[in-house]
């Protein structure tokens, strides 16, 4: 087995479990805090932890710049680089102590968070992805027993506090710091005041309807919001899992400056990405409201069609904007970003007062639409790859629209979708038993 498809294998796998652990605990919370306090705690409790994982970007300010560098220095085998990078990347989430006046638990929890996410980085930078599964695993049991405790939030202060104590456990345990170094450090800042801005966009478009929804509309309609998003935000984990494999290999072979493996590694990742997730949500719409109904008990209305729809745009863009993150692009990636949070923001101010939750998933999906455009044409200006690619999601999403006429005519637009990407199904099928 190559190098490469090594570390695809193993941090493949280790981003299932830990991004497979983080989807169930959103979605666990929502259906135990829901059932247990009620709806509008839900909408509450759901507002403020979304505030605190905003406000955690700027805190792990240096977690995509630790990602690529420490990918980069290793590729040119310079270890004392790596280790001269991650002391100013994980002290930095701490200066959201001086939160602590405001609101105890904001700071708390975005302290936490940011220490999470510059952990994330860093340890898939340097092809160790899957001892943060480990620690991912540990923090859960910890997550558990929160709800033995009569504060909502617990859960996730115990999950992210686990998370803390055990990455600066680690970083001392392995001697992975060292004193920081003018060069290094100058590197990590210049990527980091792009990145960061691309990183709170994208970070927005998935905190931002919990609050936005909570304060243009009321705690029910953040409510309905979060049963919603936090059952559609599942899918964005199969990208997640391919993200965290694939970003430390751009930016590995971005150092050995082999563009044509970034290009192709874009392409069949994106075409793979677009088919699971359409069939996928093709079924979820099918059974999917029905089922949330059940679980959440409370009637989920149609906005979870559009969330899907809009979720599946997401996923369709993630391994381009990836690539170009991960290589030399990343001011163009954060300019689309950018403009789709800002189609966001102008929708929900417009929609949610008139509309509730379904204004806030048509917001969420003109602004994934809006970036999908961006990023298909500066990916292949700038890394040719091909903007064909995209065409089975928007046959995908032709045939989902019609969800909103009957079932019966959704299942018979599943059937034509199967039949028209046969070729590409199989040989993807193919591929993944090789």
């Amino acid at each position: 087995m190559s190098y490469e498809r090594k570390v695809l294998v193993h941090h493949s796998l280790a981003s299932i479990v830990a991004l497979g652990i983080t989807g169930l605990a959103r979605l666990l919370y929502s259906v135990i805090i829901a059932r247990r306090f009620g709806v509008e705690t839900l909408g509450l409790a759901n507002a403020l932890i979304s505030q605190a994982f905003f406000l955690a970007i700027p805190l792990s300010f240096f977690a995509v710049a630790v990602s690529k560098y420490s990918a980069e220095f290793l590729g040119r085998n310079s270890g004392e680089s790596i280790r001269a990078i991650t002391l100013p990347a994980f002290l930095l989430p701490f200066a959201g102590l001086i939160l602590l006046p405001f609101n105890v638990y904001i700071a708390m929890l975005a302290v936490f968070r940011g220490v999470q996410l510059t952990l994330r980085g860093f340890l898939y930078g340097i092809h160790r992805g899957e001892h943060y599964a480990y620690i991912i695993s540990l923090a859960f049991l910890g997550f558990l027993v929160g709800f033995l405790l009569p504060n909502a939030l617990a859960p996730y202060i115990l999950f992210l506090g686990i998370i803390s104590a055990l990455a600066w456990a680690y970083l001392l345990r392995f001697r992975l710091i060292s004193r920081p170094r003018g060069k290094e450090l100058r590197l990590i800042t210049s990527y980091s005041t792009f990145a960061f801005l691309g990183t709170l966009s994208g970070v927005f478009l998935i905190q931002g309807p919990y609050f936005m929804s909570e304060r243009l509309s009321n705690a029910e309609v953040a409510g309905m919001v979060s049963a919603v998003l936090s059952t559609v935000f599942l899918l964005t984990y199969l990208p997640q899992v391919l993200q965290s494999a694939i970003m430390p290999l751009f930016s590995y072979k971005h150092g050995k400056n082999e563009r044509e493996y970034i290009r192709r590694l874009a392409d069949e990742s994106t075409l793979f990405l677009i088919l699971v997730t359409s069939a996928t949500v093709f079924v979820l719409m099918l059974f999917g409201r029905e089922l949330l109904s059940l679980v959440f008990d409370f009637r989920i209305g149609p906005s979870l069609y559009i969330a899907l729809m809009a979720v599946e745009v997401y996923i369709a863009y993630n391994p381009s904007i990836v690539a170009l993150n991960s290589t030399s692009y990343v001011k163009h990636a954060t300019a689309v970003s950018l403009a789709g949070a800002s189609v966001a923001l102008i929708s929900w101010f417009l929609l949610i007062p008139a509309f509730g939750d379904v204004g806030v998933m048509i917001g969420l999906f003109l602004a994934y639409a809006s970036i999908l455009v961006g990023v298909a044409w500066l990916s292949n200006r700038l890394l040719q790859v091909s903007p064909r690619v995209y065409e089975p999601l928007a046959v995908s999403l032709l045939l989902q629209v019609a969800v909103f006429v009957s079932k019966s005519v959704l299942l018979a637009g599943f059937i034509v979708f199967l039949v028209y990407e046969r070729k590409n199904l199989l040989r993807i099928i193919s591929s993944l038993g090789t």
